[in-house]
């Protein structure tokens, strides 16, 4: 041995570097642990020097020094591998520390033998990380030979220091080295067997089924961003593959183009793949049990494995969680042993070869504080990874959800909409409000489990540190715990009641937004809005419940840990024998602390969960509700969802265009020749074409399901000169109705011919178009179609179009023909239109066509129709919106000449008796029955009254209604209408004309940071000083909260030096004072508390309110021209979304943003008062998370405005087809719809997905910045008290501190990014606060009973649109005599409409005045102006409520008077049928009454004004001929004495007018009676006329 310590001096000892001189026995070599420790750093050394040759060499001298790429197909065992290195660094470290410690602690000089081998082991392993991870970029399996050679030799070393440790007798558990070398025998071993399979798999593919391996399809994409299953476990843990991201963020305002595009597994079409997948083994179970199918079988089913591993990682991050609080018992034993000098004589361990034991090692500070780094570190991992596959699978169980209720939507029974027993606003919440509600449950889902285990897990740890005081305090859980599950019950209650008030009074929004025009017409604004006020002001003391309710779970939340601390504490140093402790004391404080957050979670996860569950159930009734019939009726049936299909869906338009992107080149074909064959493995569920999982067949499905039905021996045929045949057809809307609607239905539709269905209003043509289309329950009877005709195509009555180009509405996903396209064009009188258009048929046309008028919409639905190939057109009453002129060439040139030529079936209804001689076939309908069918002859033989009848309403209409071919008059109106939208685009300079182009200007996208501006005016919202008081109490909080843990401090440090030489009394008068002060101290913290938060939430509350006040009263006096170039949904958001930002969000943030911020300053203040070397030290620290937030926030911010763009348009599209259910269902266009929506969504998840993503990238770092917060606090207190002397009381009140910062730090930035979101709202709303309004007030008050004659003159009046635009009235100088009836016409864009709307102040007159029996109507209250004229507009407008509120929303009638009015109206018969008459309610939209009678009714609604001037907007278009004319004659006498003003749409409503009136470019040109304008017979009103003899 004494040869030996000669020869190793250098290594064993000494400075000698003599080493050859020894004996190679096995004393000195096997029994040497010198010998050993020497073999075992060579092996090491040999793996360090040999592996960085050969990565540098093959780096820099072979071709792969050019392969760069973002991905990696990791090898078999990859994650395996990477968690074993995890546990060999850990074990590396401790076997580092322990040689120090031994080294340092042990007699005799330096030993470098101890800690040189595990250095250059770790070294090593770090090596062989960067080794393994370049084999893998590389795809050069072959270099595992080098790794597996190494395993081999490093087991042997291991083995050898084994057998050393053996005849060394240090074998031992409690020997700290014996333990590390069987751990890192262990772990070789792991890893020899690793490399072992590698070699197998990769290198000799042995037993390898697979012969060839493509490139997966992910990484054929050029534009693969998202690279998460392609990236080493370390990359997936730390998500440092989404650098990128963030660098490009921080540059930029990132656009979705940047985002490229997802891997295919987290594509919305693979994820409803797998959803439907285990939904129908769901449903096979359910109906052999006859139970509804479950939602939650179905997911446990879907995602079962991988919500179980999230569940096993959160577990293992919980115990992580605990390593901290008692680390820090650990440190403040270690401190007060320096401190007091108490520790010395432990050390009694002095020899030589006698090693650290495991107590020793980690009861010292220095190490227990680099334990609670690496605890905190992979708790941080560890959660975040499992909250990471939580989200992703809930956003996949939320995608699914959404798929299947657009699904489900589109196999919907009409009546189960119509008839009110699912309204489209709770079909959309199923969409939005239901998914987003069992997404979050989601999330959130292993806290119903996991926060009793650690509730249970931080008690036991309590009871070691207090005993049965930790019991006693914990008894609190046991008051406070079901206060808080009443609490939360109450919130839920609460949050329902604001939905409800906040649902009515968003109806009561959209209504007031759907008819502004009419309101504003009628002075109806302010009484509109004071009803929701009236809502408003109920849901804000709802909403001050919930806020009460919140604060309470704040205070029971925050005050729960304080008062178990004290009560405990109290107990302990009462009954106990051992004072109260530093070491207790503080371990105890931060385990107390760690209750928090399960308090916190528990009733949030309670409130998710029974949220949750409401909505399952709700999702799980609506997925098994009525659907359509699917009757055999010799049509194609409607598709479903083919889950074997993997054809991509043909709907791209929403995703960008590739050639528009940054190729970002992941795999080229250098990349692809490394790929060998043995990537089965990872490449199987990926590999082949590259299309998206679970995307549909647009075709095939169709055509296999056409060609079962039509196999059907028992399906009846129809001959080959019929289309449709209905037999004894009766037919109900509603199922459970026991009287059809229409009944003993009879009816052969011939092929190629025009067949119209005629009758009075609410006579069942629409219901027999739709008993044709399968849309009504058979209640008896067949329709039939015939097999080899049976495609049709549908045009309802109420046009419905899409959010896309005119071109596009058209096509209807038909291929593009010139030729076709433009007959059908011309056909239908759409081309000036399209010539007005910025993008001519490209120009997007806005949501349901809302910058279109009636009739340019139903001719877009006519010439859609009409360019399909459907064998079989439908159209629904669409010639009522027309002008003759227009209808005349629609019938002519579409119908007759266009769709007869292609042999084409027509079917139309309509009330134009004008085009009945070009009927093939009449069917008369009457009370839901077939009276009469046949031609005209037929009909004049079989009922010649009837016959009679239709000829004298044809004689009046040629001889009056119809209009030359030189006037269209509605459609000029039309046309006139979309020339001023268009408009005020126009600046200076001329507008290119562009493809794309949008007549509604695009909603701006706010970029960068919120304005401080914005901030200020919530701030003064909330009311300055209010918010003021709420600050100072809040630092008050955090300032008591920070003197109870000082006081605490002091007094366990009086613990730590007490001394048995004192009294009982002063042991108790001192025990006294310190409970008393730190009893005084909670409470006063507690009372703060509770003032604070009720303070601050209230104040912020009334902010919301006032905020919203403001919105309301502004927009209701906005002028019209803001509604006519702004969608009605766009300002709806207004009201809806960010009106809820506000109340229910806004003020949450901002006030846990206050709490975190000041808590935050508190725990860097108290720890730079305790070691001011903290600061030094946590300068660096601050700067990388300053960056960081930085960084994180000009990304999360870009993220989350691209999701809010993103999702509007799954809802919109959602929405829309709600709305032409009957359309999609008529074309069986229903595949390309739903693969619409499922791009749509997916477009959406790849911002959201990249959002929650990012939030878990930045929350990996910021837990890191905490746990080297809590290593520069631990090094700086126990370095501070060795050196300064500092006491161990104050380095556990940092280190308690320390703990709570990676949380705060954590939450801090996320309360910021989400509080500078949320503020967005506060800036959408300020902006519509303060557009300006039309000019309300006046100067002159007329009397009551003015205007007595109604006497009308305009004096050199000039009228604009906007401030902006030219004038469209110039220099009109006019009179209208008291009494007399106007009759106004004129060329398109003449200014008829304008002239009108300005003696409603409706538009801008900025050049002279107009007069009302001599008063300047610019001098009236605007809205005693509009109350005292009358208005029938052209589009018919009811709003929700009974008949009653809809024709006197003020109340001022009697029911003699409305009764009166209806009769007038023709309408006091239907009224009197109803059950509750006046009282009965009219639907939303008055949806359940005709378009017909919507108009009468608005008819009746002007009679009743008894105002002395009327403006009638030709309003009798959706009327039949017959209630027309009584209408005629009785509107003369009733409106006698009225001076009325007719805009003349059809010559017919003012022949019989005192004076005509014809304008053009905005001048008067003619003014005369007609007697004399028609002597001229050059004039314009002459030609008029002329042209119809």
């Amino acid at each position: 041995m004494a040869s030996e310590d000669e020869t190793l001096q250098w290594f064993c000892g000494a400075n000698s570097t003599n080493f050859f001189d020894f004996e190679w026995d096995v004393d000195g070599t096997l029994h040497n642990s010198c010998f050993v420790n020497l073999v075992d750093a060579c092996v090491h050394l040999f793996f360090l020097v040999v592996a960085s040759v050969v990565l540098v060499v093959i780096g820099c001298c072979s071709s792969l020094r050019h392969f760069k790429s973002r991905t990696l197909l990791v090898y078999p065992g990859h994650d395996l591998r990477h968690v074993i290195f995890i546990v060999a660094f850990i074990v590396l470290l401790a076997w580092i520390g322990e040689g120090i410690l031994t080294d340092v602690t042990r007699s005799g000089p330096t030993r470098p033998h101890l800690y040189i081998p595990p250095s250059l082991a770790i070294l090593s392993c770090i090596v062989s990380a960067i080794y393994y991870h370049y084999a893998e970029y590389w795809r050069r399996p072959a270099l595992a030979w080098l790794l597996i050679l190494y395993w081999v030799l490093a087991l042997g070393s291991k083995i050898l220091v084994l057998i050393n440790l053996v005849h060394d007798e240090a074998t031992g558990v409690d020997i700290l080295r014996f333990d590390v070398t069987v751990l890192l025998i262990i772990v070789y071993c792991f890893f020899f067997a690793i490399e072992v399979n590698l070699i197998r798999a990769k290198v000799l593919q042995c037993c390898h089924n697979e012969s060839e391996v493509e490139v997966p399809g992910d990484l054929q994409k050029t534009d693969l961003t998202f690279t998460h299953r392609y990236s080493s476990l370390f990359t997936r843990m730390t998500f440092n593959w989404l650098n990128w991201l963030f660098a490009l963020g921080y540059k930029r305002p990132l656009e979705m183009e940047d985002l490229g595009s997802m891997s295919d597994e987290h594509s919305a079409g693979y994820q409803y793949k797998i959803f439907l997948q285990a939904y129908r083994k769901e449903k096979e179970r359910a109906a052999k049990k006859n139970v509804i199918p479950s939602l939650f079988r179905t997911q446990c089913n879907a995602y079962g494995r991988s919500f179980f591993h999230a569940g096993a990682l959160l577990l293992i991050s919980v115990f992580f969680g605990v390593i901290g609080p008692l680390g820090i018992g650990v440190v403040i034993s270690y401190a007060t042993e320096v401190y007091y000098g108490t520790g010395d004589d432990k050390d009694d361990v002095t020899d030589m070869s006698s090693y650290v034991t495991v107590y020793e090692f980690f009861g010292n500070g220095f190490v227990m504080v680099i334990v609670i780094f690496l605890s905190v570190s992979l708790k941080s991992f560890t959660f975040q990874y499992g909250f990471y596959i939580m989200i992703m699978k809930s956003i996949h169980f939320r995608t699914s959800l959404q798929c299947h209720v657009y699904e489900k939507s589109i196999r919907l029974a009409s009546w189960t909409i119509t008839g009110g027993e699912r309204t489209m606003g709770q079909i959309t919440n199923h969409m939005s409000v239901d998914a987003l509600s069992v997404h979050f449950w989601y999330v959130f889902a292993h806290q119903m489990w996991l926060v009793p285990t650690q509730v249970v897990l931080l008690l036991i740890l309590l009871y070691s540190k207090l005993g049965y005081s930790a019991l006693i305090g914990a008894s609190v859980f046991v008051v406070t715990t079901p206060i808080q599950m009443m609490v939360g019950t109450a919130m839920s209650k609460a949050q329902r009641q604001i939905l409800k008030y906040a649902d009515e009074r968003l109806k009561k929004c959209n209504e007031l937004l759907q008819g502004i025009k009419l309101l504003k017409l009628y002075g109806w604004e302010e009484l509109f809005c004071a009803a929701i006020e009236v809502v408003r002001k109920t849901e804000i003391r709802k909403m001050l419940n919930y806020g009460g309710l919140m604060a309470a779970t704040i205070i029971i939340t925050m005050a729960t840990p304080a008062i178990m601390t004290l009560i405990s504490f109290s107990v302990y140093s009462s009954v106990s024998p051992t004072p109260l402790t530093p070491d207790i004391t503080f371990s105890a404080l931060a385990l107390f602390q760690q209750l928090v957050m399960p308090l916190v979670m528990f009733p949030m996860t309670i409130g998710f969960t029974v949220n949750a569950v409401v909505s399952l159930s709700r999702l799980q009734k609506f997925f098994v509700a009525s659907e359509v019939e699917e009757n055999d009726d010799g049509r194609a049936p409607l598709s479903s969802v083919d889950i074997d299909s993997t054809v991509e869906i043909s709907a791209q338009e929403d995703l960008p265009e590739s050639g528009d992107k940054e190729k970002l080149n992941l795999i080229d074909q250098e990349d692809a020749d490394l790929i060998d064959d043995d990537d089965a493995d990872t490449a199987k569920l990926l590999s082949k074409e590259v299309k998206p999982y679970g995307s549909f067949e647009q075709e095939t499905s169709l055509m296999n399901s056409q060609l079962a039905w039509s196999s059907s021996a028992s399906a009846a045929t129809v001959p080959d000169d019929l289309a449709i045949t209905i037999r004894n057809g009766s037919y109900t809307w509603d199922i459970k109705d026991p009287v059809p609607v229409l009944s003993n239905i009879n009816l052969d539709v011939p092929v190629g011919k025009l067949t119209m269905i005629v009758g009075l209003v609410g006579s069942g043509k629409s219901s027999l178009l739709s008993a044709m289309l399968g849309e009504m329950t058979t209640v008896s009877g067949t329709v039939q179609f015939n097999r080899r005709k049976n495609t049709v195509a549908y045009g309802g009555q109420k046009a419905w179009l899409q959010n896309a180009s005119l071109r596009d509405n058209i096509l209807f996903g038909e291929s593009y023909d010139h030729q076709r396209y433009q007959e059908i064009i011309n056909a239908c009188a759409l081309q000036p239109d399209i010539d007005i258009l910025p993008g001519g048929d490209k120009t997007e046309i806005g949501e349901k066509g809302i910058n279109l008028s009636g009739g340019q919409k139903q001719r877009v639905s006519i010439a859609r129709a009409m360019y399909s190939k459907a064998d079989v057109i439908m159209l629904d009453d669409p010639l009522s919106a027309l002008d003759v002129h227009v209808g005349g060439q629609v019938m002519a040139e579409g119908i007759k000449r266009f769709l007869f030529r292609e042999e084409r079936t027509v079917i139309l209804v309509t009330h134009q008796l004008q085009h009945i001689q070009n009927a093939d076939k009449v069917v008369v309908m009457e009370g839901g029955k077939i009276i009469r069918q046949g031609d005209l002859n037929d009909i004049a033989t079989n009922d010649p009254e009837l016959y009679a009848s239709w000829q004298r309403t044809l004689t009046v209409l040629s001889e009056s209604e119809q209009e030359s071919e030189s006037e269209a008059e509605t459609a000029d109106v039309e046309r006139q209408t979309l020339m001023r939208q268009i408009s005020a685009k126009k600046e200076a300079d001329d507008i290119a004309v562009k493809a794309g182009a949008t007549i509604i200007e695009e909603e701006e996208r706010e970029r960068g940071s919120v304005s401080w501006r914005i901030y200020m005016s919530y701030v003064k919202a909330a009311k300055v000083p209010l918010f003021g008081i709420g600050l100072l109490l809040i630092i008050l909080r955090v300032t008591a909260q920070t003197f109870t843990n000082f006081w605490l401090s002091r007094w366990s440090e009086s613990g730590a030096n007490f001394s048995g030489n004192i009294s009982q009394e002063e042991l108790d008068d001192d025990l006294n004072y310190w409970i008393s002060g730190y009893a005084a101290l909670s409470v006063t913290y507690i009372f703060l508390l509770a003032v604070s938060s009720t303070w601050l939430i209230v104040t912020l509350i009334f902010a919301a309110r006032r905020l919203y006040k403001t919105l309301l009263r502004n927009v209701v006096h906005l002028p019209l021209r803001f509604f006519d170039t702004t969608p009605v949904g766009r300002i709806l958001n207004r009201f809806s979304n960010d009106t809820q930002i506000l109340d229910m969000r806004l003020w949450q943030t901002l006030q846990g943003l206050l709490d975190v911020s000041f808590a935050t300053i508190a725990a860097i203040i108290v720890n730079a008062i305790v070691t001011p070397l903290f600061l030094l030290l946590f300068i660096p620290v601050f700067i990388g998370y300053a960056i960081l937030q930085n960084y994180y926030i000009n990304t999360s911010r870009e993220l989350q405005r691209l999701d809010s763009i993103t999702k509007s348009p799954v809802f919109a599209h959602f929405s829309e087809s709600l709305g032409g259910l009957s359309t999609i269902r008529g074309y069986r266009v229903e595949q390309r719809f739903r693969g619409r929506l499922i791009h749509k969504i997916g477009y959406n998840n790849l911002a959201f997905i990249y959002l929650q993503v990012a939030n878990r990238w930045v929350a990996v770092r910021l837990d890191i910045c905490g746990s080297l917060i809590v290593l520069v606090s631990g090094m700086a207190t126990l370095i501070t008290s060795a050196v300064g002397g500092l006491e161990p009381s104050l380095v556990g009140l940092a280190l308690s501190y320390a703990l709570q910062i990676s949380g705060l730090l954590n939450f801090l930035i996320r309360q910021v990014a989400d509080c500078e979101m949320q503020m967005n709202a506060v800036e959408r709303v300020s902006h519509y606060s303060n557009i300006e309004n039309e000019t309300y007030e006046g100067t002159l008050n007329p009397s009551s009973e003015w205007p007595v004659d109604g006497d009308v003159s305009y004096q050199d009046v000039s009228v604009r649109y906007a401030a902006d635009l030219d004038p469209v009235l110039t220099d009109i100088t006019l009179k209208f005599k008291a009494g007399e009836k106007i009759g106004i016409c004129g060329r398109t864009g003449s200014g008829k409409s304008s002239l009108a709307l300005s003696l409603f102040r409706m538009i801008d007159t900025y050049k002279g005045r107009v007069c009302i029996d001599g008063i300047d109507i610019s001098h009236v209250p605007l809205l005693t102006l509009r109350k005292r004229l009358a208005i029938i507009p052209q589009d018919p407008i009811l709003f929700t409520g009974t008949i009653r509120f809809n024709l006197d929303p003020e109340g001022t009638k009697d029911d003699k008077e409305l009764w009166e009015a209806l009769e007038i109206a023709q309408l006091k018969s239907t009224v009197m049928e109803l059950d509750k008459q006046l009282g009965s309610e009219i639907s939303e939209g008055g949806e359940n009454f005709s378009v017909g009678q919507r108009q009468l009714f608005c008819l009746a609604r002007a009679f009743l004004r008894k105002a002395r001037i009327l403006v009638m907007d030709e309003a009798t278009a959706s009327i039949d001929m017959k209630t027309d004319a009584i209408l005629q004659n009785v509107v003369a006498t009733a409106f006698q004495d009225m001076t009325v003003l007719t805009i003349a749409h059809r010559v017919s409503t003012i022949l019989d007018s005192d004076t005509i009136l014809v304008l053009s470019e905005g001048e008067v040109v003619e003014y005369d009676t007609p007697e004399n304008l028609l002597k001229n017979e050059d004039g314009i009103f002459a030609s008029l006329v002329k042209g119809n003899k």
